[in-house]
């Protein structure tokens, strides 16, 4: 095999698994397949997992190369990661808070006469 693509299915083991995939189906190791229906079963249901695979790994590399650009391009932004389990909280309890006031706190003697 070419050493190139050798290389450059080894930079992508997930996609190296479907192709493999593929090399069996061509060559029926399993055996199974003796009519023509199996075999274009197999292959679509295999192409449409490594078109899957290959789009989330593309996605990836896509958010790596902008989020460095970007980085390069604004050198003063500030960085955001993963919030901690702190912030998740925090959060959590902000989502919960009615913006709306509850019945009981329009009903309260004080707040109409306020």
């Amino acid at each position: 095999m070419d050493t190139q693509l050798t290389e450059r299915l080894e930079a992508h083991p997930e996609l190296k698994k479907y192709v493999e995939v593929m090399l069996d189906i061509a060559e029926d190791v399993t055996g199974t397949l003796k009519q023509a229906d199996d075999a274009e079963i197999k292959v679509v249901d295999n192409m449409r997992k490594m078109g899957a695979a290959l789009l989330h790994e593309w996605a990836t590399q896509q958010e790596k190369l902008t989020t460095t650009q970007w980085k390069n391009e604004h050198p003063e932004a500030e960085g955001h990661g993963k919030k901690s389990a702190l912030g998740n909280h925090a959060w959590s309890i902000r989502a919960k808070r009615s913006t709306v006031l509850r019945w009981t706190e329009i009903s309260d003697p004080l707040f109409l006469f306020s």
